[in-house]
């Protein structure tokens, strides 16, 4: 996937988020005795906050691939995983690096008990062992834990700002040039989300003109089906979302999984007045919340299941 395969390296790389990475620059510079062990990504799918916990691994002396450790608690969400974190943690430094770093990846979908584990952990780390927590949702995570890292917001990035990233990504990858019209429908059309960026730039791969415009288009439009498909989710019965799913002509998760979002969302801010219906929709959108570049189809049917069961 060329999101994968062009992520920044350096901070000087990064395309918007000039608070976080000034803070970030900052935190380089201090004497690792005075820095923060641990810090707390949060905001938007897809804005790079797992790209900066990976950069600043690498700053504070992490080697990729054999001190830097990663994990995602969407799917490891017990205690057991904070164990197992633990214990690579408390081990000395190997190789040429001068330092471990865990990633954690949707932390807030840690289980309480799991959290509490955590808590612990975080209240004595050692001088060799940094902790980057990062979050779509940071409001499900104990205060306790909030207190204990630096927090470090990342925000969606402005049009201007994903242009620069398309041309950097062009630039890199060797892709030709899709032109300015493409570039300003997928910077449109991103939602502000470099990974969903990158994501329709690569699809537009030997198309031109006129059909690289519409693929994009169709990536981000409701289509007929794709209509269907969230009636049923918010709707219907479960029978009713795999048929609609079925029909759809392009089965892109991620595209698939910010239509029905997006539809929820509107369905929320309609609900006027009607406070039970509005907490059914946001519990639907939570259930929607985990971005599915990676898990596929099987991870984006489970949501689906999940969020039409919120009556």
């Amino acid at each position: 996937m060329l999101y994968q395969e062009i992520r920044p390296a350096k901070l000087d790389q990064v395309r918007g988020n000039k608070a976080a990475i000034a803070a970030l620059k900052a935190a380089i510079a201090s004497n690792a005795k005075d820095r923060a062990h641990t810090f707390l990504f949060h905001g938007p799918s897809g804005c790079g906050k797992t790209t900066l916990a990976r950069i600043l691994a690498m700053e504070f002396g992490a080697v990729p691939n054999m001190s830097v450790f990663e994990y995602n608690a969407a799917s490891s969400r017990g205690i057991d995983t904070i164990r197992e974190l633990e214990s690579y943690a408390n081990i000395g430094v190997l190789g040429s690096g001068k330092a471990r770093a865990v990633i954690l990846d949707e932390c807030h979908k840690l289980t309480s008990d799991a959290q509490n584990a955590l808590l612990k952990i975080l209240e004595d780390v050692p001088q060799h062992t940094y902790y980057f927590l990062c979050s779509t949702d940071p409001s499900k995570i104990i205060k306790t834990i909030h207190t204990r890292c630096q927090s470090v917001p990342v925000s969606k990035l402005s049009e201007e700002d994903m242009l620069l990233v398309l041309d950097d990504a062009v630039k890199a990858s060797g892709l030709p040039d899709p032109g300015n019209d493409v570039m300003f429908a997928i910077a449109d059309s991103a939602d502000g989300s470099p990974r969903a960026a990158l994501v329709m730039l690569e699809q537009q791969r030997g198309l031109t003109g006129e059909a690289a415009v519409a693929a994009v288009q169709k990536y981000s439009a409701l289509s007929r089906t794709m209509l269907e498909l969230c009636q049923a989710v918010v709707g219907g019965k479960w029978i009713q979302v795999l048929n609609a799913f079925n029909g759809l002509e392009d089965k892109e998760p991620e595209g698939v999984r910010r239509a029905v979002m997006g539809y929820c969302k509107g369905c929320l801010v309609n609900a006027k007045g009607k406070e039970t219906e509005a907490e059914r929709f946001v519990n639907m959108i939570e259930q929607l919340d985990h971005a599915t570049y990676e898990s596929g189809e099987p991870a984006l049917l489970a949501m689906l299941f999940r969020a039409n069961k919120c009556k």
